[in-house]
């Protein structure tokens, strides 16, 4: 087996050898047009909201298979199937984990190791790049998305749940990307003018997942926590859209005091002065200490107001410490740890899924070949159906990894998709696993 790492087609992973059915066809373009020929059709379907298939995969393993028509040598057939692909894809995805493991070193902010002159990889101007460019592949294998610079940046601008409104300082930043994963309301206490102060429980919009990857300015000077010759990597969870300037450095964004908390700050001396100015003229004839009375009371109103703004701050503050403690998930090296095994996830339970509804497809109208677009509204129904789930079934990515695997064929001028036998897909799933472990071969199914 060939063990390049392929990045060609936006990809980091294990090259295994591909099958004559898969040597000339491009699985992007024409041949996974998801346009529904005239002569198909599907009862409705579910609109897909997110790529991301929130089962785990165990879970998914045991729901797709746990089908009474199935006899119990099908279902052992089924899981052999299930393991050899959870192996072949765990040894690629391993494969790829060492070498960004490799390219990370030089930029990690808390490695404890030993450089090595002349071993150990060497910071260069290109370090940063050569690190994210394979790593938002695999986020994107990991069915993460890229948020745009303006969405971060409207995003920051957006007054939270305290009223607070902060200014984004981006050009701090030499790197700033944001890849996010799954949408989920999250419940926040607040108490304002709007709930008439009382302790109300307000439901935001937010990501399940949120990672975060900045890398600072050359010439900045933040103190030691902050190096411009390191690359943060953040990994949170359950994140209110309208809180994303409390998953970034407090140096790339700060409070605006809005209009209405100067007005409550100079309110007590701009309403009042007629009045006060009555005063000070009686107060001043009576006695010199009512007339400093006088001055101190609009003066404190408006020392207390502003105060109250600054509390409001430090309760923010307080709140974004309890959450990071709470809600972050991992840091820098830790991140790509968690980031490459969500996307052998993802890997394994779009394969696995495409190739049962090929499977049942051909046992259910005795042929082997269907569409992409049929596959991927089967499965879309069948996730709706059995778990209420409204998941944009990512086909051409699940096709793709069969395809590499052998498991499919694609018919170059039709676009239809050809799954082979389960007899001759434990048989392929053999020859790859062997491919990599050649001293160890895989045993046979014991068929007994």
């Amino acid at each position: 087996m060939d063990d390049l790492m392929n990045s060609d087609n936006g990809r980091d992973e294990v090259r295994v050898a591909t099958p004559s059915g898969c040597e000339s066809v491009e699985l992007s373009g024409s041949i996974l047009d998801l346009k529904r020929p005239r002569h198909e059709s599907l009862e409705s379907v579910p609109v897909p909201v997110d790529p991301f298939i929130p089962i785990r995969t165990g879970d998914l393993t045991r729901l797709l298979f746990d089908d009474p028509a199935s006899t119990a040598f099908e279902r052992s057939k089924l899981n052999a199937f299930a393991r050899l692909l959870a192996n072949i894809l765990h040894y690629q995805s391993f494969t790829g984990l060492k070498r960004l493991q490799e390219l990370y070193a030089p930029l990690d902010p808390d490695s404890d190791c030993l450089f090595i002159q002349d071993e150990s990889t060497v910071l260069t101007e290109d370090s940063d790049e050569a690190f994210l460019a394979p790593f938002e592949r695999i986020l994107l294998r990991g069915n993460f998305r890229p948020l745009h610079i303006d969405e971060i940046r409207d995003a920051i601008q957006a007054p939270n749940e305290m009223g607070l409104n902060y200014v984004p300082n981006l050009g701090l930043f030499e790197h700033l990307r944001v890849y996010v994963r799954g949408r989920t309301p999250v419940t926040r206490i607040v108490r304002n003018l709007g709930t008439r102060f009382r302790r109300r429980a307000v439901v935001l919009d937010g990501y399940q997942r949120v990672v975060v990857m900045l890398k600072f300015k050359k010439g900045l000077d933040f103190g030691p926590y902050a190096r411009s010759d390191a690359l943060y990597l953040r990994l949170f969870k359950d994140v209110p859209r309208v809180d994303m300037e409390m998953h970034l450095p407090e140096q790339g964004t700060k409070v605006r005091m809005r209009w209405v908390d100067r007005a409550q700050i100079a309110s007590p001396l701009v309403v009042g002065f007629p009045t006060l100015l009555f005063k000070l003229f009686f107060a001043s004839i009576v006695s010199p200490m009512l007339l400093a009375g006088v001055i101190v009371g609009p003066i404190s109103a408006g020392i207390n107001s502003f105060f109250g703004f600054q509390r409001a701050k430090q309760r923010h503050l307080s709140l974004l410490i309890r959450h990071l403690y709470y809600l972050n998930l991992a840091n820098n090296g830790s991140v790509i740890n968690r980031v490459v095994g969500a996307a052998e996830d993802e890997d394994y339970k779009e394969s696995l899924i495409a190739y049962y509804f090929l499977r049942r497809h051909h046992l259910e109208n005795h042929s082997s070949r269907t569409t992409p677009l049929v596959l991927r509204d089967r499965v879309r129904a069948y996730l709706k159906t059995k778990l209420d789930l409204c998941v944009d079934f990512e086909v051409e990515d699940a096709l793709r990894k069969l395809c590499e695997l052998g498991l499919v064929k694609i018919d170059a001028a039709t676009g239809e998709i050809e799954s082979i036998s389960l007899d001759q897909a434990l048989i392929r799933l053999r020859e790859v696993w062997t491919g990599f472990h050649p001293e160890t071969p895989c045993r046979p199914i014991d068929e007994s």
